[in-house]
């Protein structure tokens, strides 16, 4: 059984210029939350099939996650767990919404037996971290980072 855990924000920019903020790992240090931070080197620019280390919400060490899909200006998606067990695919989708803003909408699918044993406590976290995600999206425009 699997679940989903979603958040969602409008921010006063073009898809493309939220899709190339996201899709910059090497800004994440300045503008990601404390419940969502990268951990090691920079890969610069996101690409499928690359490795990240997190330090997430809650956990005691950095956990791996690949990136899954970079299609500009429409999503950006990554994975992490182990299938069968407690797999994580979060997913950013931009969503343009007018000609100056764009809705993005942060759907993150939990699946596995442990998942499903927590799926209260994982939702609401997951729900967290993407309205922390989010914001720290929308603060970076608004700090130049």
């Amino acid at each position: 059984m699997s679940f989903v855990a979603e958040a969602s924000r409008v921010l006063p920019v073009s898809a493309e210029a939220a899709f190339d903020r996201l899709a910059d790992h090497a800004s994440w240090a300045r503008w990601m939350p404390r419940s969502f931070r990268p951990s090691g080197a920079s890969i610069g620019t996101l690409r499928e099939r690359a490795k990240l280390r997190i330090r997430l919400l809650g956990m005691p060490l950095p956990v791996s996650i690949q990136v899954s899909v970079v299609r500009r200006p429409h999503e950006i998606g990554w994975r992490g767990g182990v299938p069968g067990l407690f797999l994580g695919d979060h997913r950013f989708l931009f969503e343009p919404n007018g000609p100056s803003e764009v809705r993005v909408r942060s759907v993150e699918t939990w699946s596995g037996v442990l998942a499903s044993l927590f799926q209260r406590k994982i939702r609401r976290d997951a729900e967290q971290v993407g309205r922390d995600q989010l914001e720290g999206l929308a603060g970076s425009f608004t700090a130049g980072a």
